[in-house]
């Protein structure tokens, strides 16, 4: 795809992004470096109430960031309804994640891009499958991960908001934590609520809550009670992380999956 007409050209973190926004980026880096439990490689998923919240654009970016700190760094686009990650880096979206999912391929070559970003690969989302929920509840999605995670230092996964599917928190048993994104003038209170309440009947870990287009000078935000406090990181990016021990490990390449391992 031509990245002439994508509306996300120029929006992944670089060396000339504005100062504001990598110190969003690091801010929420720093943060979420003591949510991982200990892990070796952890993962975390991404979601929202509605569509439109950013969600997609905040964590390609928060993927980047960790690859310039020299991790590897695996990103997977699991909105399979309405996938946005291969637009944000103007990659072919073909042979992704579904249909690796819906195949008992064992070579998993043909669906990791790798990506102009040094130490960060992506796999898209792939063509829309007749059944995205079933697919990520599957025993596969759970062996895959596990396997990927021998083979990176940290996974993040895009996945379709609460309010609208319910693949986010099929995959709770494998997702070490989730980040939720709140975007200004798009979320209410009580779809807030409820979405978080049915994560949390799932036993969804919610780990954080990343407010999006903040105008920083309103205090609106302040009405989501228990849901937590929203910091203002470079005027557009906030959120509020609980404390865990956090380390990293480092894996290795390995071109074979095996359902077997």
């Amino acid at each position: 795809m031509s990245g002439e007409n994508n509306i996300y050209k120029g929006k992944l973190l670089s060396e000339n992004s504005s100062f504001a926004i990598n110190e969003a980026f690091k801010m929420l880096r720093t943060n979420l470096f003591y949510t991982a439990k200990g892990e070796k490689c952890p993962v975390y998923g991404i979601t929202s109430t509605f569509a439109g919240s950013g969600k997609s654009l905040i964590v390609s970016n928060l993927a980047v960031s960790f690859a310039q700190l020299e991790k590897k760094v695996l990103l997977i686009d699991c909105d399979l309804r309405k996938s946005m990650v291969h637009k944000v880096f103007d990659i072919d979206k073909a042979e992704g994640i579904s249909e690796l999912l819906a195949s008992a391929d064992s070579s998993i070559d043909k669906y990791i891009k790798k990506t102009k970003h040094p130490n960060l690969s992506i796999i898209t989302a792939g063509g829309m499958p007749p059944n995205p929920a079933e697919l990520l509840a599957s025993a596969r999605m759970g062996k895959f991960l596990e396997f990927m995670k021998q083979h990176f230092d940290i996974i993040f996964i895009d996945l379709p908001p609460v309010a609208i599917v319910t693949d986010a928190v099929v995959i709770t048993e494998h997702v070490t934590g989730y980040l939720y994104v709140v975007r200004s003038r798009l979320d209410d209170a009580k779809s807030l609520r409820n979405a978080l309440s049915t994560m949390e009947q799932m036993d969804a870990n919610i780990i954080g809550l990343i407010l999006n287009d903040v105008d920083p000078k309103s205090s609106r935000y302040g009405r989501y009670g228990k849901y937590g406090k929203y910091g203002k990181y470079g005027g557009k990016y906030g959120g509020k992380y609980g404390s865990y021990n956090y380390g990293y490990g480092y894996g290795h390449n390995k071109e074979e999956f095996s359902e077997e391992e």
